[in-house]
């Protein structure tokens, strides 16, 4: 299945700002980022767990 990329931008660039925050995580903002995660890979038809390791690599790419 295509993933639509302005999507798939949009959603790794929420993710990465919650996921960063999550760097000192609270419990909070640990459940918002699982929850946005989840979200997120429902509307773009793409494995959680996958998502989570595109939002790692972008992450990790961002703080270059």
């Amino acid at each position: 299945m295509a993933v639509d990329r302005m999507v798939l931008r949009q959603a790794l660039s929420e993710l990465v700002r919650l996921k960063t925050g999550t760097d000192n995580p609270t419990r909070f903002l640990s459940l918002l980022y699982g929850s946005a995660l989840n979200e997120w890979a429902g509307e773009l038809g793409v494995d959680r767990r996958k998502l989570d390791r595109l939002v790692d690599v972008r992450a990790t790419g961002a703080g270059r």
